[in-house]
């Protein structure tokens, strides 16, 4: 799946809480006061609250800020597999799972490199009950035998169409090259093998962990919710604070000058990566945004647009990672009829003229129209719009979430995208893209003969 990214209009009733060293309390009074709309209260609960009345549904998100590797020896896939084990565990003869189908909404678990989100899509009038039932789960995870088994056979079912996907295992490749070790370092999926070493005890040390509230943000966004009432239900059901452990840290590694093979799939595809700058740096994340939105974008995205000229049976995607430490750049084309070689050469070409000279003033002012658009749009569902403040919550930098804006743009990642010129643009592209690309290649995977037998 993408990494979450884009901006959000204030159209949809917006009220977040996040837990950061939270303790059981009900609507004390607010201490400070960190961005636009957002506070911490006495006890250590954040909110963050903005109105309006138009969706009939509500995103409800629990994030967790993990390694999705473990914290000591790398367990590749051991935040997905305890993921998958909390919503499948029953209480009172009910999981996570079934309680949300039951209500008729719809539950999603992304498990990123150094992030979990647990998320429930819950119709409007189930919106207490469900945010009840998540809450109680993720905040206090529990995970059983059957649960468990569960999480086991799912996770190896994601894997084999992880394993099977191009992009996925692309994807994969640049992280797994660009960082030598660490949570950015290993799939988030893990192989089989990891899947078969994981247990039981794994899972339940991983929360005792991963699970505490300096790490964890609860995100509700949908209209017609009581802003109050969800503040003394977070509250209510925080956990006791715990001190978080340090996540592992990713190391940078050194660029190979070649192409590396990175495993097969269904279908052959190359990829290039770069590093970023990290989300500390607002004023050239920001950039790297628009760059991301400039080139990648589908059907307008001046690479997307000459992959598909140069072949249209090929297959684009591309993307700015902005991330705490280091950002990551990143574009796959699978599919199609070039050599990987070809299209790695396809996509540099269309980069290149970023690379040599600043974009015209006429261009830029097209181009910064089209990206404010295409960023407002991205981000108009409670679903949309808790992913982004979700996001960037994991990458310590709320304040910078496109969220914490109004109707008319204001607040800090706005304020950073009226301030871009085409000389910003060019000395980031300079800076990142102007760098040797790590290009990961990924061969088609030979199926096996199939035997017909001629017996009656």
């Amino acid at each position: 799946m993408q990494f979450p990214r884009g901006a959000a209009a204030a159209l949809i009733a917006l009220a977040l809480a996040g837990s950061a060293d939270a303790s059981r309390a009900s609507a004390p009074s607010a201490a400070r006061v960190l961005a636009p709309g957002e506070s911490v209260l006495q006890d250590g609960l954040t909110l963050v609250v903005r109105r309006a009345t138009l969706s009939p549904t509500a995103a409800l998100q629990v994030w967790i800020v993990c390694p999705s590797s473990g914290y000591s020896t790398p367990k590749p896939g051991l935040a997905r597999l305890t993921a998958l084990g909390i919503v499948a565990s029953k209480v009172n003869g009910v999981s996570l799972r079934e309680a949300v189908r039951a209500a008729g909404g719809e539950l999603m678990v992304s498990v990123f490199p150094s992030s979990t989100e647990i998320a429930v899509l819950a119709p409007a009038g189930e919106v207490d009950a469900l945010a009840d039932t998540l809450l109680a789960r993720v905040l206090h995870p529990v995970i059983d035998e059957a649960g468990f088994r569960e999480a086991k056979l799912r996770l190896a079912e994601q894997q084999q169409i992880a394993l099977n996907s191009a992009d996925v295992v692309l994807r994969d490749g640049i992280f797994g090259n660009l960082f030598v070790d660490g949570p950015f370092h290993v799939s988030t999926y893990g192989t089989p093998n990891d899947l078969r070493s994981l247990t039981l005890v794994d899972t339940q040390g991983f929360t005792a962990l991963a699970y505490v509230p300096d790490n964890e943000i609860v995100v509700a966004v949908g209209g017609g919710l009581d802003e109050a009432a969800m503040s003394e239900r977070v509250g209510r059901a925080a956990p006791i604070p715990v001190s978080a452990t340090t996540m592992p840290r990713s190391t940078e590694g050194k660029i190979s000058s070649g192409p590396v093979p990175v495993g097969n799939a269904d279908d052959a595809g190359v990829a290039l990566g770069w590093f970023g700058p990290p989300a500390t740096d607002k004023r050239t994340s920001t950039a790297m945004d628009f760059l991301s939105d400039y080139l990648t974008r589908p059907d307008s995205g001046v690479v997307a647009r000459a992959v598909k000229a140069s072949d249209p049976t090929a297959t684009f995607s591309g993307q700015f990672i902005t991330l705490r430490d280091t950002g990551v750049f990143y574009m796959t084309v699978t599919g199609g009829t070039h050599t990987s070689a070809a299209m790695a050469e396809i996509m540099r070409a269309a980069v290149k003229p970023l690379l040599d000279a600043p974009m015209s003033r006429r261009d830029f002012a097209r181009a910064i129209e089209m990206f404010r658009t295409h960023t407002l749009r991205d981000a108009q569902t409670p679903q949309q719009l808790a992913d982004n403040y979700g996001w960037y919550f994991a990458q310590g930098n709320t304040s910078y979430a496109p969220s914490v804006t109004s109707l008319d743009l204001r607040g800090d990642y706005y304020a950073q995208v009226a301030a871009l010129t085409p000389r910003a643009i060019y000395d980031a592209a300079r800076t990142y893209l102007g760098s040797t690309p790590v290009t990961a290649t990924v061969a088609p995977r030979v199926q096996s003969p199939t035997t017909t037998s001629f017996l009656p």
